[in-house]
């Protein structure tokens, strides 16, 4: 069994698009990746949340996870909630945290 699992970070949102176009996203990176366990989980308004998250893959056995925030600055759910959220996970998981996506020069023209 692979004990490994990226697992990646959005934010959440009440317009229902939003999460799954992050699951379509999780979807396409599994399929890249055969070989690479992808969950998904959310900081606000969408199941499932971070803590459960983590919670069922101690409880299966995972011991490493790469935490991929979905963001696009380092901005407070980056800095503070992200941060906070996975000091609380269980103890057994050995989580490291990859940088948000941007501020890239490509997403701030694409915004622009």
């Amino acid at each position: 069994m692979n004990n490994s699992v990226l697992l990646v970070v959005a934010h959440g949102s009440r317009d229902p698009r939003h999460a799954a176009t992050v699951h379509a996203l999780t979807r396409r990176v599994s399929s890249l990746r055969p070989g690479l366990r992808v969950e998904t989980a959310f900081l606000d308004f969408n199941a499932p949340a971070v803590p459960q998250v983590l919670d069922r893959l101690a409880a299966e056995g995972v011991r490493d996870v790469v935490a991929l925030p979905l963001l696009l600055t380092r901005a407070f759910h980056a800095k503070a909630d992200i941060p906070a959220v996975l000091r609380r996970a269980p103890a057994a998981l050995r989580i490291r945290r990859a940088e948000v996506l941007g501020p890239s020069p490509l997403l701030l023209d694409a915004v622009r």
